[in-house]
């Protein structure tokens, strides 16, 4: 056997990703807001590009707040009431849906109404109080780092390492600001500063504070039966406890502090006319670019080597924008007509009649890859007559039906979540009850997809919904 280094020739074809091909991909999973940004960046970058059309008035698209887009994806289906006693809690519940209001875009953005900031809510409380310098210092540093929900995460004994602050002295302005308004604020998390609020509003109630410094988890699994063995009390009396929990605040920074309000453009627009789905793709207000006739021409001149080269990097780089812009609004027609042509009964009839349809199915019509379809119905939203819903809600597995075909997970979780919020509160339907019920309506299901179906759409098992509507009223 011969060992040794040789030379040798080997042909072979592999893909290079270049820049250019990264922008083209790059452009497929941009929302139209999105896009809009990355054109206007390479507008300031480019000076190949120039923008066309500019004495025509664009009309700016309706914008519709993303809290509100969830709420119509559900075509105005409350969510269940029967999930932990924490959601009853949440501030991102989305508010009523306004659709003669929806071509106000401005208000959208401008009337968001102004609070008190909440660090300068804090600091005056601290500055009417007897604190050192060096107290006050403290506080102003605490302030700084509560969060969002009015949580300070930071541990206390690092932070007296980087600060050089006695961990002491540190505990002390922490315990004087978790007593300001509003209450249990600093806290490091929910229970914390649950017990905070407990013990300064409900003093005398020892089994309280017991039950939410030792039994907490306990209290969110609706672990009752090992509460009340443990301190020794009834399930009423538990009962009752809950009540005085759910009138304290979990996310004290909550009242203080503004929401930022996310929005969304629907990028696709679909109406039918007659009996047609006619695709309206939602990109006239974006800037419409074309390459200057004074760079074209200055490449025909003589230049230097670097300056050749930098002309000629920007002017492939414009043609190559415009080029992949183009790509992308074809290619999200051709989806877009292609989820129409599988979802029709959706499109006529509404969410009841929505179908089983994955990725592949739309990618093997179009003779096009998965990825492809999976980047084009990224970030993007269709309004259709039955509101704005994400591309990639129109995907989803399914579960047989007793004719043999197949219906859509998405219709499944519709009907539990109607099953359940129409239920007997007092006798609340078990997975197998649900399971019966689906059989009725020509779906066949096992109770363990239903058991999970329920814990994707956040609704507790029948016996800890049984618990927990006693807390109602």
């Amino acid at each position: 056997m011969k060992l040794g280094a040789t030379l040798g020739l080997r042909q072979s074809q592999k893909l290079v990703m270049t820049q250019d091909l990264r922008q083209s991909i790059e452009l497929l999973s941009l929302s139209t807001i999105e896009l809009n940004d990355k054109i206007q960046n390479e507008l300031l970058e480019n000076p190949m590009l120039e923008e066309v059309g500019l004495d025509e008035k664009s009309k700016m698209p309706e914008l519709f707040s993303f809290e509100e887009v969830k709420r119509i994806e559900k075509l105005n289906h409350e969510k269940s009431t029967d999930v932990n006693w924490q959601d009853s809690y949440s501030i991102d519940g989305p508010k009523s849906y306004n659709q003669e209001a929806s071509d106000r875009n401005q208000k959208y953005i401008e009337s968001s109404s102004k609070t008190d900031s909440l660090e300068e809510h804090l600091l005056g409380q601290l500055r009417m109080m007897h604190l050192t310098k060096t107290e006050f210092e403290i506080g102003e540093l605490l302030v700084s780092m509560i969060d969002d929900k009015g949580f300070i995460t930071v541990d206390m004994n690092e932070l007296s390492k980087e600060m050089g602050y006695s961990a002491v002295k540190l505990q002390k302005v922490k315990k004087i600001l978790q007593e300001l308004d509003p209450i249990g604020i600093g806290a490091q998390d929910i229970q914390e500063t649950l017990l905070i609020q407990s013990k300064i509003l409900f003093p005398e109630n020892r089994i309280l504070h017991q039950l939410i410094g030792e039994f907490f988890s306990d209290f969110e699994r609706v672990d009752y039966k090992k509460i009340s063995k443990n301190l020794k009390i009834t399930e009423e009396e538990i009962l009752g406890l809950a009540r005085l929990i759910k009138k304290l605040e979990p996310y004290p920074a909550t009242l203080y502090l503004g929401k930022k309000i996310d929005y969304v453009v629907p990028d696709v627009v679909v109406k039918e006319i007659g009996n047609e789905f006619n695709i309206f793709i939602n990109d006239e207000w974006l800037p419409k670019l074309s390459i200057q006739d004074e760079y074209k021409d200055l490449l025909q001149t003589k230049l230097s080597a670097v300056d050749k080269e930098y002309f000629q990097t920007k002017y492939s780089s414009a043609q190559w924008l415009i080029r992949s812009i183009q790509q992308r609004r074809q290619t999200l027609q051709k989806v877009v007509s292609s989820i129409i042509d599988f979802q029709v009964d959706f499109f006529r009839e509404g969410i009841g009649s929505i179908k089983p349809l994955t990725l592949k199915e739309i990618a093997e019509r179009l003779n096009l890859h998965e990825s492809t379809i999976s980047r084009i119905t990224t970030n993007k939203y269709i309004q259709t007559t039955w509101g704005i819903f994400e591309l990639k809600w129109f995907f989803s597995s399914g579960v047989k039906s007793v004719e043999g075909g197949k219906e859509s997970s998405k219709k499944i979780h519709e009907i539990i979540r109607n099953l359940v919020k129409e239920e007997d509160e007092n006798n609340p339907l078990s997975d197998q009850d649900i399971v019966e019920r689906m059989g009725e309506k020509g779906i066949e299901i096992a109770r363990r997809t239903v058991a999970k179906y329920r814990k994707v759409l956040r609704i507790l098992p029948s016996n800890q919904r049984k618990r927990i509507s006693s807390l109602k009223g």
